[in-house]
């Protein structure tokens, strides 16, 4: 009998996407407003789909093949420039999404390691944890905590944290970063931060990258990515950042890169490129600044019609508590009914995420005026 991995039975998670997909089968698809899906609604930046067009040109005129494992250095040069004041190109990753980066960063670390997680959070850092066969530890984010986690009082051998976070929108500020840089220096803990959505930075007492905070380079592993900011989700690119300080960790992600990537693709890195550019920063600023504007005024208006939500200023996410002590799914079923509006049940994030829903500001104006008309004259309170 062939032996299988044993830990993919304990994955208990409903996955909630196969249940959304089945529940609008049962429904006219016209009309519908999509506000679940954390996915772009705008087209590719020009500056963005001309270098890629450039390139796959360059690759018709002269033979370019693999490329190297860790990423072309125009590409890792230019992040490291544009990015960061104190992180060296070499340190620096590209792979293909910030989701792949996080669950591939647990085999770092031995079985018997000791995991933090967030809950509500990404649901990957809590099943790659489970598969992996390591140790849970979960961190309860609720109102209580401002849905930040908080460290514990123990040691953990690994911690992630998601700031701005996927699903709650609430970021993290420089104090309570620093809590966890203390944490983790006194128990030689590291953390995996997940920082794709740094480009939605608004508060100043956020930072836009970890190693903004004094002492982040010894603990601290960065993952970032071009999906939301560089309109990326279809073309998949991102990074992450091991510094050279962090517990010799470094030297073993090159090895473990090396072995199991190819890398990405020449054209997809020359239109990652492209985004430092001036014309590319430019065309991703009014991108970004326009799923800001559809999170505000979802947000503003959720709030003055008397629903309690967070987040909508450093994300592009509101998580909205279900009215009348509804369930998770029980308010996505009325949300739908009533409005036609596809949200994501908080559930799937965590069992804290129970009682809200995630709406995506992923969207045009139009629709957002459309989605808080539609909610106006439902009654859902």
């Amino acid at each position: 009998m062939v032996k299988i991995n044993s830990h993919y039975s304990e994955l208990k998670r409903e996955y909630i996407f196969p249940i959304i997909e089945k529940k609008l089968e049962e429904l006219p698809k016209e009309g519908i407003i999509n506000l679940g899906i954390g996915d772009i609604a705008l087209p590719l930046s020009p500056a963005i789909g001309r270098a890629i067009c450039e390139a796959v040109k360059k690759m018709e005129e002269e033979p370019i093949g693999y490329g190297p494992s860790l990423g072309y250095p125009f590409l890792r040069e230019a992040i490291a420039q544009n990015e960061y004041s104190n992180i060296s190109s070499d340190e620096i990753f590209i792979s293909d999404g910030a989701n792949t980066d996080t669950a591939n960063l647990q085999e770092l670390f031995a079985p018997d390691t000791i995991v933090s997680i967030p809950d509500p959070t990404y649901p990957v850092y809590l099943d790659t944890t489970i598969i992996g066969g390591k140790k849970v530890h979960i961190l309860p984010c609720t109102e209580v905590t401002r849905f930040v986690p908080e460290p514990p009082s123990f040691k953990c051998d690994v911690v992630y944290l998601c700031s701005p976070s996927n699903p709650t929108g609430v970021a993290m500020n420089y104090k309570e970063l620093a809590a966890w840089i203390d944490y983790a220096k006194k128990y030689e803990a590291v953390l995996i931060v997940d920082n794709a959505y740094a480009a939605f930075v608004t508060s100043p007492d956020v930072p836009k990258t970890i190693y903004e905070v004094p002492g982040a380079r010894d603990v601290a592993i960065e993952c970032k990515s071009f999906s939301k900011t560089g309109g990326f989700t279809g073309l998949r690119c991102a990074y992450s950042v091991v510094p050279k300080s962090v517990y010799n960790l470094h030297p073993l992600w090159v090895k473990r890169q090396n072995i199991k990537s190819n890398g990405v693709s020449y054209p997809i890195q020359k239109g990652a490129e492209a985004c430092y550019t001036i014309e590319g920063k430019k065309q991703i600023k009014a991108q970004v600044r326009s799923y800001l504007k559809q999170a505000k005024y979802l947000f503003e208006n959720l709030k003055k019609l008397g629903f309690s939500c967070y987040g909508g200023t450093d994300s592009p996410y509101i998580w909205w508590e279900t009215p009348r002590g509804l369930k998770s799914w029980e308010f996505f079923d009325l949300l739908l009914k009533e409005c036609r509006i596809i949200s994501i049940p908080g559930v799937g994030f965590g069992k804290n995420g129970e009682g809200y829903i995630r709406l995506s500001a992923f969207t045009t104006e139009e629709k957002a005026f459309e989605a808080i008309s539609r909610i106006s004259c439902a009654k859902l309170n």
